[in-house]
């Protein structure tokens, strides 16, 4: 079964790896698209001379060249069973007769043809070009549809039934709540036009199929589909529209629940084990036609979230051949790598991160590489026509034209995009990537600017990726003296945290290098280690927000939102959070650190306090820009924090909305739009420093690392690893 093709545009050559983390003498394997099939490939490790990606030739003994097909971008999710009730008289049989019926919830309608529910060769209830209801049975002597007068309205409840028998062909609509314009049921009748067809087609939930190809995509919910072996009357359509216990208490032939196994892709079957499976990744635990709103975990409802919402921009895996697997050296050094792709028409570099093998001995320092918010941010293509975008970004309209999502944009129907796969092209993640909106670095590439610092200093680091710390925990981190961040470590999960908290309660410590780091509650799906969830709520700094009801993560069952929600919020493990965030440019901080305190004074020796620091700056012209962190003892900022620097950020900042709108009669009355730049001491004799700015690596190689920022981040690490290096040397 194949899916509905889309051709990727505005890259002639682009690839996807099966993962994003490996060691030496692992397999990492290639997929890949071209609109060129002579590709030449090398593998390479990734630095930076402070001013571009530097990439240096592995020999990893691969071909020269490898043949790469134009593949497509198959989108839209769907339901699939395979062995569907048969209801067919065939020739010189009765008639034959069935009900399908289903409740939906349209969110986009008007685009085209799309099938709700559907067996091809048999029936297939759907909604026409012009949004309204349409029932066709196939029959010996032809295909007989049935179209109801008026279209659906969107984000409502309707429960669509249509049934043929020898008595003829019947759609009813029957509104969940009616509108005064809508009637309570609208009815469609037509008389039969010969015995029903029988098919060994598979049932489609969402879709239909046409020649063999998924296609017809519906966008919206979708709750409590059954089928019958005999023809619904208006009497039973209406007993089934008031049934709170369950269709198959009134004889259906199938049933399928959607409110079960919400964590996983299998469409259970009440009556008789015929077993569905999703695919493409809909977003479930949902809301479905019988929440009331009294119950808002999906976990302990025994009713309201037998649902599934469907978009025709859903893609868990684009599901592309593989074009090259790559045997990494058993004594490939740890780093960053990418498998360049290069034909006549373009290149495309995709990144991977090289860990040390199991068991080696481990540098004093960890690099978090924090690939759930590369993730998130890989295909991120929001609009704002108040901006400017800068054209040498080519993430954004690859992702606009070819409609892929990053947790940041909304599906086709305007619902926020829940999940992010990593099996698609990712043209964020790249070593070159330029942020439209800044002109600069972010993600990826601004962390690469650490990464080239770090050795230039001379600091010997591990990489170890936001994927292996929620697989590993604390083991991933045990034996490391320092955790460095990057500049962007937004999307956190709760095993992440324990483990970080757990790294400082046992005497460990954390540079905490970024800005608007562990905000959003994030899952990484058990079972499908490719798929990260998360649910937006109503506070935070926002693109979307998820529906009443819908706050708690299908993947895991927790709640989604902020952490700050759930009482973890990020200032109780950096010290600070976050504040304020703009896109004009940043500023420097000023040194707000007293002579007195040997631990701050020894990191600022050599360092003027009474000169701005980091009024420069690759992101934004300042160390302190983009996103920023501040300190605020209401949300957990230990009061012991020291503030050893401050940057006002001014009017052209936004205060980031992590509060009432009316203040807490404690609060700091200081202006959030700020960044704090803080030392904090754990109990466990642990120690955080934090800058508090997504600005700050990017600050970092100014005049060829001669610089205060370069300076201060260096004292840090020195101290956090002082033992380590000590007995090294």
């Amino acid at each position: 079964m194949t899916r509905r093709p889309v051709d990727h545009t505005d890259a002639p050559i682009t690839g996807y790896l099966d993962r994003l983390s490996a060691r030496p003498g692992e397999r990492v394997v290639v997929r890949a698209s071209s609109t060129e099939p002579d590709v030449r490939v090398r593998l390479l490790l990734v630095d930076h001379d402070g001013t571009a990606p530097v990439r240096v030739p592995v020999n990893a003994g691969l071909p020269d060249r490898v043949t790469v097909p134009h593949q497509h971008l198959d989108q839209g999710s769907y339901g699939l069973v395979p062995n569907p009730p048969s209801f067919g008289g065939g020739a010189g049989a009765v008639a034959g007769a069935t009900t399908f019926a289903v409740w939906v919830w349209p969110t986009a309608l008007g685009d085209g043809r799309v099938g709700v529910l559907t067996q091809a060769g048999v029936a297939e209830l759907g909604v026409d070009a012009a949004g309204r209801p349409e029932f066709t049975a196939h029959t010996d002597d032809g295909s007989l549809t049935v179209t109801a007068s008026a279209p659906l309205c969107v984000r409502r409840w309707y429960l669509l039934t249509g049934s043929y028998s020898e008595r003829g062909i019947r759609l009813e609509v029957r509104p969940g709540s009616p509108l005064a314009s809508e009637k309570p049921a609208t009815v469609v009748v037509s008389a039969p036009r010969g015995a029903l067809a029988a098919s060994d087609e598979p049932l489609v939930f969402a879709a239909r199929v046409v020649d063999g190809v998924v296609t017809d995509n519906f966008d919206g919910k979708l709750s409590a589909p059954c089928l019958f072996d005999r023809a619904l009357d208006a009497a039973q359509v209406a007993e089934l529209a008031a049934d709170t216990t369950g269709a198959w208490h009134r004889g259906a032939a199938a049933q399928w629940d959607l409110g079960q196994e919400i964590g996983g892709d299998r469409l259970l079957d009440l009556v008789d084990g015929r077993h569905g499976t999703l695919h493409n990744g809909p977003l479930r635990g949902v809301t479905a036609h019988d929440w009331t709103g009294e119950v808002l975990d999906w976990r302990f409802a025994d009713t309201g979230y037998g649902a599934v919402h469907f978009h025709s921009t859903d893609l868990e895996d684009a599901g592309w051949e593989p074009v090259l697997t790559v045997d990494l050296p058993d004594d490939l050094p740890g780093g960053c790598y990418c498998v360049e792709l290069a034909s006549d028409a373009g290149v495309d570099r995709v990144p991977f991160f090289v860990r040390p093998r199991a068991g080696a001995p481990r540098a004093p320092i960890a690099f978090l590489v924090p690939t759930l918010s590369y993730l998130a941010y890989a295909l991120e293509h929001v609009h704002m026509p108040f901006l400017p975008e800068d054209p040498r970004e080519i993430a954004a309209p690859f992702a606009r034209r070819n409609r892929l999502h990053s947790l940041y944009d909304r599906h086709h129907d305007g619902a926020g995009a829940a999940t992010a796969s990593l099996l698609r092209p990712l043209l964020g993640l790249r070593d070159d990537h330029v942020f439209r909106h800044a002109s600069g670095p972010h993600q990826y590439s601004e962390d690469l600017h650490l990464v080239g610092w770090l050795g230039r200093q001379g600091f010997h680091f591990d990489l170890v990726t936001d994927h292996d710390l929620d697989a590993e925990g604390a083991d991933a981190l045990a034996g490391y003296a320092a955790v460095v961040t990057g500049s962007h470590p937004e999307y956190w999960t709760g095993a992440m945290l324990d483990a970080a908290t757990g790294h400082l309660h046992g005497g460990g410590a954390l540079a905490y290098l970024g800005g608007n780091g562990a905000y959003w509650v994030t899952a990484i799906h058990p079972e499908k280690r490719h798929v990260a969830e998360l649910r937006r709520g109503y506070s935070g700094v926002r693109m979307w927000e998820s529906e009443p009801g819908e706050l708690h993560l299908a993947s895991t069952g927790e709640p989604g939102g902020l952490w700050a929600e759930r009482g973890r919020s990020p200032h109780r493990l950096f010290g600070i959070g976050t504040t304020a965030a703009g896109l004009t440019p940043g500023a420097a901080y000023e040194i707000r650190a007293k002579p007195g305190d040997a631990a701050v004074d020894e990191l600022l020796r050599g360092i003027d306090r009474d000169t701005p620091l980091g009024d420069f700056g690759a992101l934004l012209g300042a160390a302190a820009s983009f996103e920023t962190d501040g300190y605020d003892e209401l949300l957990g900022s230990p009061p012991d924090t020291r503030l050893i620097g401050r940057a006002p950020l001014g009017e052209n900042y936004m205060q980031a909305d992590t509060g009432p709108t009316t203040p807490h009669p404690l609060s700091d009355p200081v202006d959030r739009r700020r960044s704090d730049l803080t030392l904090l001491d754990t109990p466990g004799g642990g120690r955080v420093f934090a800058v508090g700015s997504i600005g700050w690596c990017a600050a970092l190689s100014h005049r060829g690392d001669a610089n205060d920022v370069s300076r201060l981040t260096a004292a840090v690490l020195r101290s956090f690893t002082a033992d380590r290096y000590g007995k090294e040397r």
